[in-house]
């Protein structure tokens, strides 16, 4: 539900709960194969750019945190960038694994065509013949 403040000059736009919920998890569903391969790549290459974009890999980070006579200040600097990098690291991974799943997943297209019944559980088209065969055409009472 969409409702506006007209008491305000410049009208705010306020949204209902349930309105939300329902749109974040209708984008939440994967549109088409194309465009979930393309998502994955986009992000993999931008956490692997981070990644590259450092000085130092997490083993030489984590060296230098076992070294242990690091400045306080240089310790915290330290475990920051390792926290950082190894969230890229699992972000990529997460990514990975989201590429391996895509063949099994079901894609916009294919959930519409089965909400407005053409297809069914096994992915077969039904055929609108076989679904109105039974019911008699309008226009044949027209004469």
């Amino acid at each position: 539900m969409i409702q506006y403040d007209l008491k305000k000059r410049n009208a705010e736009l306020a949204l209902d709960y349930g309105f939300i919920e329902s749109v974040w998890g209708h984008l939440e569903l994967p549109v088409s194969r194309p465009n979930e391969e393309l998502i994955c790549q986009v992000i993999r290459n931008a956490c692997k750019s981070a990644l590259f974009g450092y000085h130092t890999t997490i083993e030489a980070d984590e060296r230098l945190r076992e070294q242990g006579n690091l400045d306080p200040r240089l310790e915290i600097a330290v475990r920051i960038r390792l926290g950082e990098k190894k969230v890229l690291q699992q972000i990529d991974e997460i990514f990975k694994g989201r590429e391996s799943e895509l063949d099994g997943l079901e894609y916009y297209q294919e959930r519409r065509l089965r909400q407005l019944g053409l297809i069914g559980e096994e992915g077969e088209i039904i055929f609108w013949e076989s679904k109105f065969a039974a019911i008699p055409f309008a226009s044949s009472n027209l004469k």
